[in-house]
């Protein structure tokens, strides 16, 4: 792959153009990738409304019927549930749980557990578990 950039004073917005031969799998995912760089979803906490970046969330999960995301060092309260948030981001989240959905672009390692689960342990070194049910579908994804 080859990147190149070109500076313009007179460019107002950021663009990003793709020449290739045809669009496959790495085209896709590489748009996909970028198409989530600006997604925003809105967070409450203590009685506050945070717009949060798509990117900056390690994980999402579900207590009580409510809906949670965990970035880097805060927990806010979200609107959609889990399977909204999965199918919306599929391309870079994945289902590990019926209870969490994590980024992709957040995970340190996984290691393999008992039973066909996995143990995933993110950049914050926070580890959570992939359920057998998930699993296989996490190593798809991932080439694995």
């Amino acid at each position: 792959m080859k990147i190149t950039v070109r500076e313009n004073e007179k460019q107002d917005e950021l663009e990003i153009v793709i020449h290739c031969k045809k669009v496959d799998e790495q085209v896709s995912e590489l748009i996909s990738s970028l198409s989530h760089q600006d997604k925003k979803i809105a967070g409450t906490k203590d009685g506050k409304t945070f717009v949060l970046d798509i990117s900056e969330i390690f994980y999402f999960e579900s207590v009580d019927k409510k809906t949670f995301a965990y970035t880097q060092s805060e927990v806010y309260e979200v609107s959609p549930r889990l399977y909204e948030l999965e199918d919306h981001l599929a391309r870079s989240f994945f289902r590990a749980s019926k209870a969490v959905v994590i980024n992709i672009s957040k995970i340190k390692s996984i290691m393999p557990e008992f039973n066909g689960r996995l143990e995933i342990t993110t950049m914050t070194d926070e580890r959570l578990i992939v359920s057998r049910q998930y699993a296989q579908g996490l190593k798809t994804k991932l080439g694995l």
